[in-house]
């Protein structure tokens, strides 16, 4: 995908990245700045935790939400 995409869907949510990382910066994840494996961890929390929103800090570092 482009890196004008405004927004990366995982499990067919959008997903956010706070830059600041204390929750203050957050912003749409553009779909070719996302790493496969920080999808894959997303992806885990979604289908595992059955929760339509969430938030983890990921393997590396940053915080996501959806």
């Amino acid at each position: 995908m482009s890196k004008t995409t405004t927004e990366t869907l995982v499990c067919g949510t959008q997903v956010q990245e706070d830059m600041s990382g204390v929750g203050h910066c957050w912003r749409n994840v553009a779909a070719g700045d996302i790493p496969a494996n920080i999808r894959e961890e997303i992806e885990g929390e979604i289908i595992d935790g059955g929760r339509d929103t969430g938030e983890i800090v990921g393997s590396n570092g940053i915080n996501y939400r959806w």
